[in-house]
Protein backbone atom coordinates (compact mmCIF):
# COMPACT_ATOMS: atom_id res chain seq x y z
CA UNK A 1 0.00 0.00 0.00
CA UNK A 2 1.86 3.47 -1.09
CA UNK A 3 1.45 6.33 1.14
CA UNK A 4 -0.15 9.46 0.50
CA UNK A 5 3.38 11.10 -0.01
CA UNK A 6 4.51 8.46 -1.97
CA UNK A 7 0.97 8.49 -4.34
CA UNK A 8 1.51 12.05 -5.16
CA UNK A 9 5.55 11.43 -6.36
CA UNK A 10 4.70 8.70 -8.44
CA UNK A 11 1.47 10.44 -10.21
CA UNK A 12 4.35 12.83 -10.44
CA UNK A 13 6.80 10.82 -12.02
CA UNK A 14 4.18 9.24 -14.33
CA UNK A 15 3.31 12.57 -15.46
CA UNK A 16 6.38 13.91 -15.72
CA UNK A 17 7.68 11.03 -18.04
CA UNK A 18 4.51 11.03 -19.71
CA UNK A 19 6.31 13.88 -22.29
CA UNK A 20 8.17 12.09 -25.00
CA UNK A 21 11.00 14.86 -25.07
CA UNK A 22 11.33 14.13 -21.39
CA UNK A 23 11.58 10.38 -21.71
CA UNK A 24 14.23 10.52 -24.20
CA UNK A 25 16.61 13.12 -21.91
CA UNK A 26 15.60 10.27 -19.83
CA UNK A 27 17.19 7.08 -21.80
CA UNK A 28 19.89 9.11 -23.19
CA UNK A 29 20.82 9.86 -19.63
CA UNK A 30 20.63 6.34 -18.98
CA UNK A 31 22.61 5.32 -22.05
CA UNK A 32 25.76 7.16 -20.83
CA UNK A 33 25.48 4.37 -18.20
CA UNK A 34 26.33 6.81 -15.24
CA UNK A 35 28.55 9.39 -17.12
CA UNK A 36 27.28 13.21 -17.38
CA UNK A 37 26.04 15.52 -19.77
CA UNK A 38 25.79 19.33 -20.81
CA UNK A 39 22.72 20.20 -21.89
CA UNK A 40 24.49 20.83 -25.85
CA UNK A 41 25.02 16.67 -25.50
CA UNK A 42 21.51 16.31 -25.08
CA UNK A 43 20.64 18.89 -27.75
CA UNK A 44 19.40 16.48 -29.47
CA UNK A 45 15.10 15.90 -28.98
CA UNK A 46 14.02 17.88 -31.21
CA UNK A 47 13.70 21.28 -29.21
CA UNK A 48 15.79 24.02 -28.32
CA UNK A 49 18.34 24.11 -25.71
CA UNK A 50 16.46 26.41 -24.02
CA UNK A 51 13.34 23.86 -23.61
CA UNK A 52 15.94 21.21 -22.91
CA UNK A 53 17.03 23.30 -19.89
CA UNK A 54 13.40 23.23 -18.59
CA UNK A 55 12.90 19.51 -18.98
CA UNK A 56 15.99 18.77 -17.21
CA UNK A 57 15.05 20.84 -14.64
CA UNK A 58 11.89 19.17 -13.94
CA UNK A 59 13.67 15.99 -14.22
CA UNK A 60 15.96 17.18 -11.56
CA UNK A 61 13.00 18.68 -9.54
CA UNK A 62 11.27 15.36 -8.65
CA UNK A 63 15.05 13.25 -8.08
CA UNK A 64 15.14 11.42 -11.46
CA UNK A 65 18.67 13.03 -12.07
CA UNK A 66 21.48 15.10 -10.68
CA UNK A 67 23.37 17.78 -11.63
CA UNK A 68 26.78 19.81 -11.15
CA UNK A 69 27.18 22.99 -11.92
CA UNK A 70 31.12 23.84 -13.03
CA UNK A 71 31.44 27.31 -14.24
CA UNK A 72 28.75 28.00 -17.12
CA UNK A 73 27.98 24.39 -17.78
CA UNK A 74 25.13 22.15 -15.73
CA UNK A 75 26.31 18.49 -16.32
CA UNK A 76 23.40 16.03 -15.58
CA UNK A 77 23.42 12.39 -14.60
CA UNK A 78 20.97 9.76 -13.56
CA UNK A 79 19.59 9.57 -10.34
CA UNK A 80 20.78 6.92 -8.12
CA UNK A 81 19.40 3.67 -8.59
CA UNK A 82 17.04 5.35 -11.69
CA UNK A 83 19.37 4.03 -14.47
CA UNK A 84 18.55 -0.09 -13.02
CA UNK A 85 15.28 0.94 -12.45
CA UNK A 86 14.58 2.48 -15.81
CA UNK A 87 16.26 -0.50 -17.35
CA UNK A 88 14.24 -2.93 -15.58
CA UNK A 89 10.90 -1.34 -16.88
CA UNK A 90 12.17 -1.28 -20.53
CA UNK A 91 12.61 -4.84 -20.50
CA UNK A 92 9.88 -5.57 -18.80
CA UNK A 93 7.86 -3.89 -21.83
CA UNK A 94 10.29 -6.10 -24.08
CA UNK A 95 9.15 -9.41 -22.39
CA UNK A 96 5.88 -8.41 -22.54
CA UNK A 97 5.69 -7.84 -26.06
CA UNK A 98 3.27 -4.89 -26.22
Amino acid sequence: MLSAADTVWWCNVFKTLGDPVRLKLLVQLAERAGAEAAVHELADVGVSPATVSHHLKRLRSIGLIESRRDGRLVYYRLGVGVRSALMQILHQRSQVGV
